[in-house]
């Protein structure tokens, strides 16, 4: 089997992105509790400083910008001096992409390019970096591991208003997806988080980061709405996610999806997709048996099914 289906998770050592606040923080409170050793990253240090003080039984807590190679590698050789080879990857740093201060939503056609890129370049680019360096030291030394990288029902499907977020999150489970069949043979399997609304900080980190890049900010809100607060302090619980990612990784589950409520909008894209498919441009084409094998990922009818939810 996969990756570390079947092993006791207690003793393990898990690194987390984003690990400061939020849906980071709620996992490390999960996986200490479970009796992991855990140690998170985050580019606050502020943030950081005051997550040792809260998380007793926390192993370490590193400074990672995550959308630089060399930083994750120092990160890596800290974390595992520390406390020993790195099991479990939680790829969960990421930023949102924000409002206009007048309370418009970022639409496309007036969206500053680098916000565009900045989004892409945390939410995708950093995702990949710290797959890829954890998963070269995995496959290096043989043994099963696990990698989850956070994405959202926004890499499910794609509303008005979210462009740049929704791009950077379906880029997530995309590599998640492609991932997990690159690395099941070896015995590290790979699951893709796709939250709908917790409880988190991530509008003010988000207002923090884009901040540090010239242009990236330019006429957006610094500042929660009062409708925002309330909203948000209503979202689930960080931590309830967390014990849900644990029992993913217990059993090597492809999708962790915390919040059964979006089933039926999942439903109305993937009809529209089923829909799509009628006749070919050119009687009588059919792509070669070659070319269609390459696109057939043998995870998704692996992966492990649970039973309809009751409504």
């Amino acid at each position: 089997m996969n990756g570390l289906t079947g092993d006791h998770l207690n003793g393990k050592t898990a690194l987390i992105t984003g690990g400061a606040s939020g849906i980071g923080l709620g996992m490390a409170r999960a996986f200490i509790a479970a009796g992991l050793r855990v140690a998170i990253a985050d580019i606050n240090e502020t943030a950081l400083a005051t997550a040792r003080t809260a998380l007793p039984g926390l192993g370490l807590a590193v400074a990672l910008d995550v959308t630089h190679s060399a930083q994750w590698e120092r990160a890596l050789d800290s974390v595992e001096a520390a406390l020993g080879p790195i099991d479990i990857l939680c790829n969960n740093a990421g930023i949102g992409q924000g409002r206009f201060a007048d309370g418009r939503e970022t639409l496309v056609a007036d969206m500053p390019e680098m916000l565009w890129r900045m989004v892409l370049e945390i939410n995708a680019t950093g995702t990949f970096l710290g797959a890829r360096a954890v998963a070269a030291r995995m496959l290096a030394r043989g043994r099963p591991g696990h990698i989850v990288n956070t994405a959202s029902t926004g890499g499910l499907m794609a509303p008005g208003g979210l462009a740049a977020y929704c791009a950077s999150k379906f880029a997530v489970v995309g590599l998640s997806e492609s991932l997990r069949a690159e690395l099941a043979p070896a015995g590290i399997g790979v699951s893709v988080l796709c939250p709908g609304g917790v409880r988190s900080n991530l509008f003010a980190s988000s207002v923090a980061v884009r901040a540090s890049v010239p242009g990236a900010s330019e006429g957006l809100a610094t500042v929660a709405s009062e409708a925002l607060r309330i909203e948000q302090a209503q979202r689930m619980d960080p931590v309830s996610v967390g014990q849900m990612v644990l029992r993913a990784i217990a059993g090597n589950a492809l999708y962790i999806i915390p919040h059964p409520e979006y089933r039926g909008h999942i439903e109305e894209r993937h009809a529209a997709l089923v829909a799509a498919f009628g006749e070919t441009a050119q009687p009588g084409y059919r792509d070669t048996d070659v070319t269609f094998e390459r696109f057939r990922n043998p995870e998704y009818a692996r992966a492990p099914r649970k039973p309809d939810p009751i409504s």
